[in-house]
């Protein structure tokens, strides 16, 4: 996750500069919000192609694949609610995580920490070590080294 976060960001910053340009002003108001859907789209777009095609880079990296529940490659839905779940659950985590650095007495930012914690914490106690989202999503990360599904062509 640390890994492809660096290549979140670098995908965050080039379609940022993409939608804002280098302009040094602050975004406030309906362009802020429009400028947050874009990004959570673009991440989307992201995650779900590449899903599709079995690995994202740092996923490469690490010889790790994404493959549906029967073996084979992710359909564009069960890429998309991978996505969203994940999107909900990590994002109000890290939203609740960036929250307490300044108000670290906010009951409701802790509270807002466990859906993050519960769907990657979710692998300590699966059968397979498939987390909360890939459960939902009826997809799993699996070793890239070993052989694809007979179904599943190369």
């Amino acid at each position: 996750m640390v890994y492809e976060s660096v290549v979140v960001a670098a995908v965050l910053f080039i379609a940022t500069l993409l939608f804002h340009g280098a302009a040094i002003e602050r975004l406030a108001g309906l362009s802020r919000a429009i400028l947050q859907v874009y990004l959570v789209t673009v991440l989307g777009i992201y995650f779900v192609w590449f899903w599709q095609r079995g690995q994202t880079l740092p996923m490469r990296a690490w010889r790790l694949r994404l493959i549906g529940r029967d073996g084979g490659k992710v359909s564009p839905a069960r890429g998309l609610a991978r996505y969203l779940v994940a999107a909900i659950t990590l994002g109000t985590s890290f939203a609740a995580a960036l929250y307490l650095r300044e108000h670290s007495d906010s009951i409701v930012a802790w509270i807002a920490l466990a859906p993050g914690v519960l769907s990657v914490g979710w692998a300590l106690g699966d059968p397979d070590r498939q987390c909360l989202y890939d459960r939902i999503a009826g997809t799993r990360l699996v070793r890239a080294d070993v052989p694809p599904a007979q179904d599943e062509k190369p």
